[in-house]
């Protein structure tokens, strides 16, 4: 018998799911890439940069997309996402309802990007959405953890402002 979809219930998913956003910005920025392999991304995930950098989306395991991040990532001389104004997605809990196994999030996206020697200038930023599918991952709830992980990830780009060439180390994303 599966536990009833109660307000408590629905009210710890929505600060799951918004912790597991919110780490997905926070460990690029600290090189976390053992946190968004354990704690952000499922173990199959879809990347897709195409609105900002052209190329296809990218299907991956979290592990490949972790390690292919640390070098891209390291290039930086610093960096800050900011993810807000996230809009989770979930039924209410009211009498008969089933508690999800996946939802969506769409949120406000920023990244500033500092990198010395690019040329024509150090900073790049810029703003859009992402549009994130999470599932719910029961075999890690057993163990007392988060169970929602991102499954599908797609940013859009709404803004750029800087030097493009800032963005070098992560142009071959999807190509």
């Amino acid at each position: 018998m599966t536990a009833p979809y109660d307000i408590q219930t629905y009210l710890l998913d929505r600060a799951n799911v918004h912790d597991t956003v919110t780490k997905n910005t926070l460990y690029y920025d600290i090189g976390s890439f053992e946190g968004l392999i354990k704690e952000v991304y499922a173990p199959q995930v879809v990347i897709d940069y195409t609105s900002l950098l052209g190329g296809q989306p990218v299907e991956t395991t979290n592990s490949e997309w972790a390690k292919s991040l640390e070098p891209m990532m390291s290039s930086y001389d610093g960096t800050q996402h900011v993810v807000t104004g996230l809009l989770i997605e979930l039924p209410q809990p009211v009498k008969g309802a089933t508690r999800p196994d996946k939802c969506t999030v769409v949120a406000n996206v920023n990244a500033h990007l500092y990198r010395k020697e690019a040329k024509g200038g150090p900073i790049m930023h810029n703003g859009g959405r992402y549009k994130l599918d999470l599932v719910r991952l029961p075999e890690l709830e057993e163990k007392g953890e988060n169970p929602w992980r991102v499954s599908k990830q797609v940013t859009t780009a709404s803004w750029l402002d800087g030097n493009f060439d800032v963005m070098a180390p992560v142009a071959g994303l999807g190509h």
